[in-house]
């Protein structure tokens, strides 16, 4: 009798338990599949940006591909005898060297037809001597001599202004057009190598683009150039 009402109970706790465990597996499985689903539907919206995405990023650069691209394609094609096609070493070295060399003579001569330097080094040579009173009175501590020298800061600022703004005329007249340009030739040699430097350069190295290269030629040349048109901060 004992050993009956001992198995009913054992029986009666089994099926409870079991009964607990189908319902927790089923409450488990309803937040699993509740969890996949939300899962699914967040990869799909994320699918779907970036596939959005990815077609206006691609009508984009394709719009702009086919308008610049056609042209790309016939200056590639009418500077083929002078740097190859594709480009090639030295024809590509010399005519970057050439284009570096036309841009600056247009940059310079610019700045000697529009800027006057005459009154750009006379408002910077005033301003640099107020500065450096300014600078010797305050390590001297002369609260007097800079109280005098601060009622001129609103005069040398315009000099100062001024003396900037002159010099920007070049920049207003040549960057969109020097911007085109170099766009245009970037894309024409692509990236194919125009010079070789005789040793590695910081972050460049020794095989050298069209932009390294056209770099370093512009730098060389502008330098000459600005002392024979007399333009720049230096005294001829």
């Amino acid at each position: 009798m004992f050993l009956s009402v001992f198995a009913a109970v054992l029986l009666t706790l089994n099926v409870s338990n079991l009964a607990t465990a189908v319902a927790s597996r089923q409450v488990v499985a309803k937040a699993v599949n509740v969890h996949v689903m939300q899962t699914t539907t967040t990869n799909s919206a994320i699918t779907t940006n970036a596939t959005m995405s990815t077609t206006n990023n691609s009508g984009w650069f394709g719009w702009t591909s086919s308008l610049t691209g056609p042209i790309v394609a016939s200056v590639k094609l009418a500077l083929a005898p002078y740097i190859g096609n594709p480009p090639v070493i030295p024809l590509s070295t010399f005519f970057t060297i050439g284009i570096a060399t036309c841009m600056s003579l247009i940059s310079s001569t610019a700045a000697k037809l529009l800027v006057d330097y005459d009154m750009v080094r006379t408002n910077m040579r005033e301003f640099q001597a107020w500065q450096k009173q300014v600078n010797a009175a305050r390590k001297a501590k002369d609260d007097q001599l800079l109280a005098k020298l601060t009622k001129k800061q609103a005069g040398m600022m315009k000099l100062q202004s001024r003396a900037s703004m002159e010099q920007m005329k070049v920049t207003a007249v040549t960057f969109v057009p020097f911007l085109l340009v170099w766009y245009l030739m970037n894309a024409v040699f692509g990236p194919n190598i125009v010079a070789y430097a005789p040793f590695p350069l910081p972050y460049i190295g020794a095989h050298l683009q069209f932009y390294w290269w056209y770099l370093l030629c512009s730098f060389c040349i502008n330098l000459p150039l600005m002392r024979i048109f007399g333009i720049g901060m230096s005294e001829n």
